[in-house]
């Protein structure tokens, strides 16, 4: 296919959800979820699948059992009931699994971790920015990711420095040292929330792809976003 057919049409954040994000609705999320207020949270939210690779994350688990930390598993996939079960096996306290959360609390959820978990296995980070990650630099957190340089993710890291901490896939002790070089940072990441502000705000993404279709294909009638609303 010609470049010139082509529309970069990326994922996007609801920027305004994660602007300003109580406190309170924080601390009843948590307390909700019976995490204690004396840890850390080191938080993967999203699917629980094979693409992923959280297996690493049991094993990163396990090397931290005795740091004030707890490893959060929030979502559901069919690769759920094997990591719950290598988690029990292991006797690993530190780390707890919960349902998938609703809607609304998603911004109270994101808020609550001091560190993020954005794990994949090597070669799955070429494809497109996770839609978790959207969300995550929105609400201003600390990422690690797990990525090779030369992926989009990678290019990301080296492009903005300060918006996540990139390090190899499929590495136990990588993860760790991401993970502990996370929880050294403040924990509103300012680069992060101003690059969601700057280019994943939802409605700027959907205007600039009517923009580009109308550059490309001439005028577009109508075209509803995921809202209802019509834009024209």
């Amino acid at each position: 296919m010609a470049a010139d057919n082509v529309i970069f049409f990326p994922n996007w954040s609801e920027i305004a959800r994660f602007r300003h994000v109580a406190d309170a609705d924080v601390d009843a999320l948590r307390n909700q979820l019976g995490l204690p207020d004396n840890k850390k949270i080191i938080l993967y939210s999203g699917n629980i699948g094979e693409k992923q690779g959280l297996e690493n994350v049991i094993e990163a688990a396990d090397r931290l059992r005795d740091e004030p930390l707890i490893f959060a598993i929030v979502g559901q996939g069919g690769g759920k009931a094997r990591l719950e079960k290598m988690a029990q096996q292991r006797g690993l306290r530190n780390m707890q699994f919960f349902p998938l959360q609703s809607y609304d609390a998603l911004p109270a959820l994101l808020k609550m971790g001091d560190c993020h978990l954005v794990v994949q296995k090597r070669g799955a980070a070429d494809a497109v920015l996770p839609s978790k990650l959207t969300n995550i630099l929105a609400v201003g957190g600390n990422a690690v990711i797990t990525a090779e340089a030369h992926t989009e993710l990678g290019q990301l890291c080296e492009t903005f420095p300060g918006i996540a901490v990139c390090v190899e896939p499929e590495s136990v002790e990588a993860l760790v040292a991401g993970i502990r070089q996370a929880l050294l940072l403040p924990k509103h990441n300012t680069v992060a929330r101003e690059y969601a502000e700057r280019t994943l705000d939802k409605e700027n993404v959907l205007r600039q792809f009517i923009n580009d279709i109308r550059d490309n294909y001439g005028a577009v009638e109508t075209l509803s976003n995921c809202d209802g609303r019509w834009l024209r």
